[in-house]
């Protein structure tokens, strides 16, 4: 079940060391390094690279990486054998302008996660173990990236969602995800706007 998956990787997330990751950080604002420390009842930075190590997953999607504070914390998983796919909107030069390392595993990608014709070639959506979707939190953006991406869903794979509660609309979409998969909703503690996860 996601939900016993979920729990023992939020006990963890709560003995993860921040000290070897803050270098990783440098570029970060001030408010998004408020978020990542935990200063504002948002744990879920924390919480991504131990459920990676537990996964142990060999393709991750994310769908909205911004400037990469995501990413970077994905990263830093103590498992390291996994490919990585970021999307996120042209943002004026900002997108992914806070991750100032070098990632092999990770390929960053600018342009519209609705246009398919937007990620590399050789990859196959189909493989991916783990998804993220933490782009714009409305119910049209969430149903549309839910049409295009279902297909690619394969059995067991784990899919994220950020700020599911922020906005009624988001609550809509998210009760319906849970008529039709296993879920657990990990609001408290990962994020006060809402995060959840379904399995496939």
């Amino acid at each position: 079940m996601v939900k016993d998956i979920i729990e023992k990787t939020i006990m963890d997330s709560e003995n993860f060391s921040m000290r070897s990751v803050m270098p990783a950080l440098r570029l970060l604002s001030d408010g998004a390094l408020e978020d990542v420390l935990n200063t504002n009842g948002c744990r879920y930075y924390q919480f991504l690279p131990c459920l990676i190590d537990n996964l142990k997953p060999t393709q991750i999607v994310e769908l909205g990486g911004a400037m990469g504070v995501s990413a970077i914390m994905m990263c830093q998983a103590k498992w390291q054998d996994f490919k990585l796919y970021s999307i996120t909107l042209a943002e004026g030069g900002q997108e992914f302008s806070f991750i100032a390392d070098n990632y092999p595993n990770l390929t960053k990608i600018v342009g519209d996660d609705l246009d398919l014709t937007n990620w590399p070639k050789d990859l196959d959506l189909s493989k991916t173990d783990l998804w993220f979707i933490d782009t714009d939190h409305t119910e049209a953006q969430l149903r549309a990236e839910l049409e295009l991406y279902t297909p690619f869903f394969k059995k067991g794979a784990i899919v994220l969602f950020d700020d599911i509660h922020l906005l009624p609309d988001m609550d809509r979409v998210w009760d319906d995800l849970k008529k039709k998969y296993d879920f657990f909703d990990c609001t408290d503690p990962l994020h006060y706007s809402g995060f959840g996860a379904i399995q496939i």
